[in-house]
């Protein structure tokens, strides 16, 4: 979940070189992957495509998954979000901050994001890794709002909440590349239009019949 449009912090000299050594390898890696299948593609092949030793990929990314879900603007993400949590509920912060998190080039169905989407939602390690790294943020998160309620930073309710709505979010933002809608100068606007209704999802009711209506009635 990347928001290449987020306010993020200013950029040492290293930290811009990392960045952009960075997006190097995973713009290569993807072309790559599109071409040969994201199985059939080793590690050393990105890194002499890239032209780094494969070290530099290790260093970069820890892990070939890590090569499409390690994303610096995540971090750029995450720590807007920590901050905001002190002042406000961490469902209210996430509403305020969609439309930064959101930007034409993020939501272009056939752009960067949507490729690297392709493959979280078709390559079962990858979708297992960005399920992992979701709870990761989520838990951060929560413990960011916990201690600046006075609680435990484990607080059981705080996490269970923070989850939902990480878990809500990731899920509209990856059904936004699976039925994108709009066209060109639409799709930013129409994206924030389904993060907020995942949001929704949390707080509004459900509706269709109750579980287990039909079975009654056939009874």
């Amino acid at each position: 979940m990347a928001a290449s449009d987020a306010p993020t912090p200013a950029l040492g000299l290293r930290e811009a070189k990392r960045r952009q050594a960075m997006g190097q390898i995973q713009r290569v890696a993807l072309d790559l992957f599109d071409d040969h299948g994201y199985a059939a593609v080793t590690v050393e092949q990105i890194a002499a495509a890239a032209h780094v030793a494969p070290r530099s990929v290790y260093r970069y990314f820890g892990t070939k998954d890590g090569i499409l879900l390690t994303q610096p603007e995540d971090e750029d993400m995450v720590a807007v979000l920590a901050g905001a949590v002190g002042h406000q509920d961490l469902l209210d912060a996430v509403r305020a901050l969609v439309p930064l998190f959101t930007s034409e080039e993020f939501a272009d169905p056939a752009g960067y994001w949507a490729r690297v989407m392709h493959y979280v939602r078709t390559v079962p390690e990858l979708a297992r890794a960005f399920a992992v790294g979701a709870l990761e943020i989520a838990d951060g998160l929560g413990a960011a709002q916990a201690t600046a309620r006075g609680l435990p930073p484990d607080d059981l309710v705080t996490r269970v909440r923070a989850r939902a709505v990480v878990g809500a979010l990731a899920a509209a933002v990856g059904d936004w590349y699976a039925h994108p809608e709009g066209g060109p100068g639409e799709h930013a606007a129409r994206m924030a239009e389904r993060m907020h209704r995942g949001l929704d999802a949390l707080t509004e009711p459900a509706v269709g019949p109750e579980p287990g209506s039909e079975r009654v009635r056939e009874a």
